[in-house]
């Protein structure tokens, strides 16, 4: 008979050979808050702000000239499984995920005349999600989601909004994410308003 320690230490040993983990890390534009950030005050022309903040992940035009966004998100996400597929039973997966985010935004309106108008930065930091999930068989769920703050930006689809499907094609030159009519920063919910009719 084995004395419990060893049996204890036998059991975590299984169990760490059961288990993995991933983790990962994205980091998306450059940070914001380390630049100069300029304020109307400056009136600064376009091209010396570009010159100090390079270009635009986002633009729009405005009723009185134009609006630019530029973002920076930091993305972790974490996730831990169990299974017994290294014991040759792939039937039961148990896994737990967690992501966090930091993001930083920074908003800036020219007039017509090419000039600044006001500048807004916003920052956030905190969870975006987490949760678990027991599957048996085999796994095919994401336990946290973060597609959304990580994928293309929209810029790289304005082309293809003319062939999508209808209603979303008609949809199109209202999309805020599409430089027409505002400006709409990554991982914003598309179930709420003006998109919310596309029924993706």
């Amino acid at each position: 008979m084995m004395p419990e320690n060893i049996r204890t230490l036998a059991g975590l040993f299984v169990l760490w050979l059961l288990q993995g983990c991933t983790q990962w890390s994205y980091e998306l534009g450059q940070p914001l808050s380390q630049s100069n950030i300029p304020t109307a005050e400056d009136a600064l022309s376009l091209t010396a702000v570009l010159a100090e903040l390079g270009p635009p992940q986002r633009i729009s035009s405005a009723p009185s000239g134009y609006v630019m966004g530029w973002e920076y998100w930091q993305v972790r996400e974490n996730s831990l499984g169990v299974s017994l597929g290294a014991m040759g039973a792939d039937f039961l997966s148990v896994d737990w995920g967690r992501a966090d985010v930091s993001g930083e935004f920074l908003l800036l309106t020219f007039d017509r005349e090419h000039r600044l108008s006001g500048s807004t930065l916003s920052k956030w930091t905190g969870g975006i999600g987490n949760g678990s999930a027991i599957q048996p068989f085999f796994g095919v769920v994401d336990v946290v989601e973060v597609g959304d703050l990580v994928g293309r930006m929209p810029q790289h689809r304005w082309g293809a909004t003319r062939l999508l499907p209808l209603p979303e094609a008609i949809n199109s030159a209202s999309r805020p994410d599409m430089g027409d009519t505002g400006i709409q920063q990554r991982g914003t919910p598309t179930g709420v308003g003006q998109q919310s009719l596309e029924m993706d």
